[in-house]
């Protein structure tokens, strides 16, 4: 018995955690395989959780869009490669060398090895005229600037692949690149084009090409996500309360056929069926996992509007600190069960799809014995950076500075982590990336 409620407990637990596209393959192929299971069609569970002022946009929502189908053909970009590679007239050595390469391209579609270490080991020595022609047969065959073994020679090969430029623009192109990368990333436009001796006119047509090179030539062969998220309840406001419904595609609703199951139930009884007494059973905890997941994270959903219920007022600023103890205390449940509740699991708000994971965070201290939650400071460091000035971007110790000035006590580290877990670069990056704004803007203008 105590084995047989120990499975029970994990095909539960194992359900609780699923992501909906796992969730549906798990029933689609359940619904195959048992003829005991079937779905139904009763009203959505929902939950009404408290009164409130009316949200600052609409939340109401009936547009929920389905899963997109991934197309599986798909190619990897290493296969596309070789396949231009095989159909070339290469020997089999220049194609073999060809596919080590390849192999050894980072995700930006470089090549950071070198030669000698892409051999495999006890393998004869390959002369270096034989490695470049091998490389310029992949830059040739993939697209331009694949294959580079720097910033400037993949931005110089998509250069020269460009044959509608005017050839002097192409040379002056081809110059920047080659000496004056790190001159115009500082801003320093007027040395770098006095130093090539380039005419006004040219000097902004080749930087206006040289915005337009990509720098990362490989992520082009990367699939663009097709698979839309799936909420797993939908939060929106009802009058002046807030509602909160559960989505049949990630909630479903399975039942046992009763009838067909209490007759074989007693077939199986009287001819000591045992695969008809498992068949059975599979069906009756698919339908009880099922069920609790679907309680279960309708629970949790309840509790975090509940503890969050200003962000659902104001939005991101208001959010408040919460951890997966508190849940787990209020609920009177284990932290795992929060946890398998929350992992990978969304929630349709006014203010976007969200992850349940989203309104957790920690609690920091404030100097005037209070505290603030990890996710307030974070968008406190998101509004500074957004308002500072391009030619003077806030420092990380500014950062600090200002945080300290708004009662916040954390450290400079803290400040540099939550920064980078914004994907924010730092102060010199967002500098460079304003001076080539401007010149964007500038060199618009003067088209216009």
């Amino acid at each position: 018995m105590q084995h047989t409620l120990s499975q029970r407990l994990q095909q539960s637990a194992h359900i609780l955690q699923l992501s909906v596209q796992e969730l549906q393959t798990l029933l689609h192929e359940s619904l195959q395989d048992n003829p005991l299971l079937e779905t139904t069609a009763e009203a959505e569970l929902d939950y009404t959780v408290r009164e409130g002022v009316t949200p600052p946009r609409s939340s109401h929502s009936n547009d929920f869009s389905a899963p997109g189908d991934i197309n599986s053909s798909l190619r990897s970009r290493d296969e596309q490669i070789m396949e231009n590679v095989r159909l070339s007239r290469a020997s089999e050595r220049c194609q073999a060398l060809c596919a080590l390469i390849v192999n050894a391209l980072d995700d930006n579609g470089y090549l950071q090895d070198r030669f000698e270490d892409l051999l495999p080991a006890n393998c004869e020595a390959v002369s270096l005229q034989e490695w470049e022609t091998a490389l310029a047969l992949v830059q040739a065959l993939s697209l331009p600037g694949t294959a580079a073994r720097s910033v400037s020679e993949a931005l110089a090969l998509q250069v020269q692949a460009r044959k509608h430029l005017n050839p002097t623009v192409t040379r002056a192109l081809l110059k920047l690149i080659a000496t004056e990368l790190d001159c115009l990333a500082q801003g320093n436009w007027k040395s770098a084009r006095q130093r090539l001796g380039l005419s006004v006119s040219v000097f902004e047509q080749a930087l206006r090409e040289l915005q337009s090179l990509d720098p990362k030539p490989g992520r082009a062969y990367l699939p663009c996500p097709q698979q839309a998220i799936v909420p797993d309840v939908h939060v929106h406001k009802e009058g002046n309360r807030w509602r909160i419904v559960a989505d049949p595609r990630s909630l479903p609703r399975v039942r046992v056929q009763q009838d067909y199951a209490a007759a074989l139930e007693q077939q199986a009884r009287a001819r000591q069926d045992r695969q008809l007494q498992q068949t059975l059973t599979r069906a009756r905890w698919l339908a009880e996992g099922l069920a609790m997941r679907r309680s279960t994270i309708c629970r949790v959903a309840e509790q975090i509007v509940q503890r969050q219920a200003l962000f659902f007022e104001l939005g991101e600023q208001a959010l408040q600190p919460m951890r997966i103890n508190d849940l787990a205390k209020e609920l009177a449940l284990h932290p795992s069960t929060i946890s398998r509740a929350t992992a990978n699991k969304f929630m349709s708000t006014p203010f976007g799809t969200l992850s349940f994971r989203h309104f957790f965070s920690g609690e920091l201290e404030t100097d005037f014995g209070g505290s603030c939650s990890t996710a307030l400071v974070k968008e406190q460091i998101r509004r500074l950076i957004a308002s500072e000035s391009g030619d003077t971007p806030l420092s990380d110790v500014e950062l600090h500075q200002a945080l300290r000035n708004n009662s916040v006590e954390l450290s400079k580290r803290t400040v540099t982590k939550y920064r980078l877990q914004l994907g924010i670069p730092n102060a010199r990056e967002r500098q460079q990336r304003a001076r080539l704004r401007a010149l964007g803007a500038h060199l618009q203008r003067a088209a216009n």
